[in-house]
């Protein structure tokens, strides 16, 4: 039994650091900061991951490839250009997984997004994401204290 345990062990190993090896690291930013560097930021929840160049019958498919994330918007926190429309889908570009620093493809999921502009598409990332609840906490208590006087966002 020792023995079993132990190549398990020896064999799952590299496994794991493989794992670890290819996963997503992000310079953690605060909200406040995040909100300061993008385009637009939104709470929205996802309603469909599609393909945007769907690979050929017997090509291989990669974490890297491009994807569009669609999500419903719900609050808004930044929108200069007015782009964004409570209930209406908006569309994110993104990588296919999340060890390349993709968004995350749950259905349904609540998510607070920090999105940029490019090439008139509305790109984000893991690293540009976070929870709905700790968004709306962290943009909120800043709206707060921006209105007491102290330096508020954007």
């Amino acid at each position: 039994m020792r023995r079993l345990a132990l190549l398990v062990f020896v064999l799952g190993s590299p496994l794991l650091a493989a794992d670890a090896a290819m996963a997503c690291s992000c310079v953690p930013l605060k909200p406040r900061e995040q909100i300061k560097a993008s385009d637009a930021a939104f709470i929205g929840r996802l309603v469909a991951v599609r393909e945007v160049e769907p690979p050929v019958e017997g090509e291989p498919i990669g974490t890297g490839d491009p994807m569009d994330y669609v999500y419903r918007v719900g609050r808004i926190y930044k929108d200069p250009a007015g782009r964004l429309h409570r209930g209406r889908g908006v569309r994110v570009r993104s990588v296919r997984g999340e060890a390349t620093c993709g968004l995350p493809n749950r259905l349904g999921e609540l998510r607070g997004l920090f999105v940029q502009r490019r090439q008139h598409h509305w790109h984000g990332n893991l690293c540009l994401s976070t929870t709905a609840r700790k968004m709306r906490r962290a943009l909120e208590s800043a709206s707060r204290a921006g209105s007491r006087g102290s330096a508020g966002c954007g």
